[in-house]
């Protein structure tokens, strides 16, 4: 029955094609970041200005469900407003996966419990008026 899941490819189609990769095409300020340890193994010196938290690998993609408009909502809130934001305050190289990462985390850390569970009272009850129209 995997013909009944849209998704059933979706980690095959995301293994080929990393869309929110950055291209870094600058060679030069990768050695300009080596460090010496006391190993002597030369060792990367992040930049949090320019360098992601996390690589694409280390990303686990999962499907979320949710109408298109909720999608388009977001979509445009993550890249005209986010996006935008940590733009101005000097971050460059900004991938979608640290946005959704954060934004993750801060429902989670800032236990948002009750505003997302008012959410989707609201959208119950919208739904039962609509259908009792």
């Amino acid at each position: 029955m995997a013909d009944d899941d849209p998704f059933a490819d979706l980690g095959e189609t995301l293994e080929d094609e990393p869309d929110d990769e950055p291209q870094d095409t600058d060679d030069a300020s990768e050695s300009e970041g080596d460090e010496e340890t006391p190993s002597q193994e030369p060792v990367e010196r992040q930049n949090p200005m320019t360098d992601s938290a996390f690589s694409y690998e280390a990303a686990k993609q999962r499907p979320f469900y949710a109408r298109e408009a909720t999608i388009e909502d977001f979509d445009s809130w993550l890249k005209y407003e986010l996006e935008r934001e940590l733009n101005q305050q000097g971050y460059q190289n900004i991938v979608v996966r640290e946005m959704t990462d954060a934004l993750l985390r801060t429902v989670v850390e800032e236990d948002l419990v009750d505003e997302v569970a008012e959410r989707f009272e609201q959208a119950r009850e919208s739904a039962s008026s609509e259908s009792n129209e």
